[in-house]
């Protein structure tokens, strides 16, 4: 049986706005972002859903608890640290203007590949096994589920180097895939798969109101 998992990336925050690195810092939805949350619970309001997943952070939640509000279904949410954003360390709250005087000799995570890591942070290595990890699981979990989609809440980090690992792309490449706050993306799998990623197709990217 295939699948459907919706990714959806949090409604927009005023550090997004700001273009400030908010990693896991946690910050909640601004009124753009409550709005988007709203529209993304309209477009999944006809989805028979059969879970439905969240990172633990603020952001997440909010945007996670307005879709189950207009969802027909009686949903809960299953809430991982799991799913949450790539940790910037001591750049949280930063733009990159200000990391770049502050640090600057310390801007190898830029330029360096994917093991460099912010000062006190998380490399991108580290991150994306972290959310291989998070979907494997989440695919098994799911296999026991009565039909009906999946939706998972999570952050254009995470969501990026979902869609390397899904599409075998070298993650120095996830800026080539942009998602925006408050969109859908979709991959398509088949349940029970023995090699899930063999079977995970992108069948939706970056939509948005």
């Amino acid at each position: 049986m295939v699948r459907r998992l919706w990714l959806v990336r949090h409604g927009a925050t005023v550090w997004n706005q700001e273009q400030r690195f908010c990693g896991q810092t946690d910050i909640g939805l601004s009124s753009q972002g409550e709005a988007q949350a709203q529209w993304l619970g309209e477009q999944l309001h006809t989805r028979s859903i059969a879970a439905l997943y969240a990172s633990d952070l603020l952001r997440a939640q909010q945007t996670a608890a307005m879709i189950t509000q207009q969802s027909p279904q009686s949903l809960s949410i299953k809430s991982s640290s799991a799913w949450r954003e790539i940790s910037f360390g001591a750049w949280e709250g930063l733009t990159y203007a200000q990391i770049a005087a502050r640090f600057p000799d310390q801007l190898a995570f830029f330029t360096g590949g994917v093991d460099a890591a912010p000062p006190d942070g998380e490399s991108p290595a580290a991150f994306a096994q972290r959310v291989l990890m998070a979907f494997v699981q989440l695919t098994h979990d799911v296999s026991s589920l009565a039909a009906g989609d999946i939706v998972l809440v999570s952050h254009g980090g995470a969501l990026r180097a979902l869609l390397c690992i899904v599409l075998h792309m070298p993650l120095e490449y996830q800026w080539q895939l942009h998602i925006e706050p408050g969109s859908l993306s979709a991959l398509d799998f088949v349940n029970g798969s023995e090699d899930v990623l063999a079977t995970t197709t992108l069948t939706l990217l970056n939509y948005h109101a």
